[in-house]
């Protein structure tokens, strides 16, 4: 991740900050609701910026295809991306994808089960 994505996401993140915060709590209960998430989790994922990147990285290098992933199983990816977001071991993950790394992030990573699952959903489905 070069410096200036770096600057760009905290920047981001400072911005939703101040946004969430001009919330009264109505609005922010209203704002989660419509996300499918709580306040809380709301507030815990804004304030991670850039976080949750990985994911669809992870999900190219597992052959599945992002974008028909959030078509296809839209709660699913909703869910994965919150966990990813909320991830402890983003960096690690991050790095290791960087090396080209994925079926090492797999061994770790807190959606390696669902992805499984994911892929071999895709493979029953191939006649």
């Amino acid at each position: 991740m070069t410096l200036m994505t770096l600057i760009k996401n905290w920047r981001l993140g400072r911005t939703v900050g101040r946004e969430l915060a001009s919330l009264d709590a109505d609005g922010l209960q209203a704002l989660a609701q419509d996300v499918g998430l709580s306040p809380d989790q709301l507030a815990r994922l804004a304030s991670r910026s850039g976080a949750g990147g990985e994911l669809p990285r992870l999900l190219s290098a597992a052959g599945l295809v992002p974008e028909r992933m959030a078509r296809t199983h839209a709660d699913v990816m909703r869910d994965m991306s919150i966990v990813c977001s909320g991830c402890e071991v983003a960096r690690r993950c991050r790095r290791d994808l960087d090396r080209g790394w994925a079926p090492v992030v797999q061994r770790y990573c807190p959606n390696a089960e669902t992805i499984k699952a994911l892929r071999a959903e895709r493979c029953r489905a191939v006649p």
